[in-house]
């Protein structure tokens, strides 16, 4: 298999940093990995959040891509729902004839908030808008602007222009659980699958896509499924270590889904005055069982593993954990020439192996 490695770009302010310097950030790290030739730059989409700075996936791929001439530039995501699914489809197919073909689109849902009143029509588009946007947009690419649902309601016109690259730029579809997963699996498309997932669960995922997809009537396999992880060379496992619990921490301030099975809070009582700090070590301890975080041994060897038991074949790289622009600069340059090579040549020696078992 082919893989990818990628960097997930979250223009995300760090403290006493202005929305230039976060700006400046993303870009000078776009064009620093394509001067590493890491393969892909994969952009977020996030609206009303007072420390991200990327409110539109799609302009902000379309600035990268005018500043690269080589890189593969996708968003992870567009968040289909709030948008007009046609519209989508024309930038979509607009980038992809700027770029000669480097642009892909990732899609998803996002989460249900205020965004949806502010920005979109309504929670309901949250709720079940997002598989039949899909479909509008996916119709879009080949001329189909006509909709007659509750939701949308087209009118016949023509798409310009249509897309360079045959059937569209490629889509990934975010999949959060096996609620999500038929959206992707049953049109044939590929996942793209977030930091909370550990490599079991990601195979799993991976295995019900191919019995989904098969039931109607597509390829099992063959999909160039992702998932992103946290990323960062650190010079001592302690130092890891604080970099997981920290961001453990920020999963717990949150309220966010907790990562995979940590602790049950039930069983402390409700009242227990260290639930948060131990929600918060467990979660830090699960995290670098399966994130690239530490020396760089330890991040090829997690990276290879997750990369094997899950079968995905595309990687998306949060360089970005401290958000200072040098150290994340430094730390992208370590992960394309310390790292990826590694991961890049057991790979290939994983694939040797196999081949020689079959013959």
């Amino acid at each position: 298999m082919t893989v990818r490695f990628g960097v997930l770009l979250n223009a995300q302010r760090g403290p006493a940093q202005s929305e230039s310097d976060a700006l400046a950030r993303t870009v000078n790290l776009a064009r620093r990995a394509e001067d590493l030739e890491v393969d892909d730059l994969w952009v977020v989409e996030h609206h009303l959040a007072a420390d991200v700075v990327s409110p539109s996936s799609l302009a902000m791929a379309a600035f990268l891509l005018g500043r690269t001439r080589r890189i593969r530039v996708g968003t992870a995501v567009t968040i289909l729902p709030l948008h007009s699914p046609v519209h989508v489809a024309e930038q979509a197919a607009l980038l992809d004839h700027l770029s000669d073909g480097r642009f892909s689109l990732g899609v998803g849902r996002g989460q249900p908030g205020m965004e949806y009143e502010v920005i979109g029509a309504g929670r309901h588009y949250w709720d079940r808008g997002f598989p039949a946007a899909l479909d509008r947009t996916i119709a879009a690419f080949s001329g189909d602007t006509t909709a007659a649902t509750d939701l949308y309601a087209f009118p016949p016109a023509q798409t310009v222009p249509r897309p360079a690259t045959p059937g569209g730029p490629p889509i990934h579809v975010a999949v959060n659980s096996s609620a999500s997963l038929p959206t992707a699996a049953s049109r044939g498309l590929p996942m793209l699958m977030y930091f909370d997932k550990s490599t079991q669960a990601k195979a799993d995922l991976v295995e019900e896509h191919a019995h989904i997809a098969a039931a109607n009537g597509f390829p099992r396999f063959g999909y160039d499924h992702a998932f992103s992880v946290y990323a960062q060379v650190t010079d001592t496992p302690e130092h890891a270590r604080e970099l997981m619990l920290a961001r453990a921490e920020s999963i717990v301030a949150r309220g966010s889904v907790p990562v995979d099975r940590a602790p049950d809070d039930r069983r402390r009582g409700a009242g227990s005055a260290d639930t948060g700090a131990a929600r918060a070590a467990a979660i830090a301890d699960r995290l670098l069982q399966w994130h690239p975080v530490g020396e760089p041994d330890a991040c090829a060897a997690r990276l290879f593993a997750g990369i094997e038991g899950s079968g995905c074949t595309r990687v998306l790289c949060h360089v970005e954990l401290t958000r200072d622009a040098q150290t994340c600069l430094d730390n992208l340059e370590r992960l394309a020439t310390e790292v990826f090579p590694l991961v890049r040549a057991e790979l290939a020696r994983h694939a040797v192996r196999s081949a020689s078992r079959l013959g």
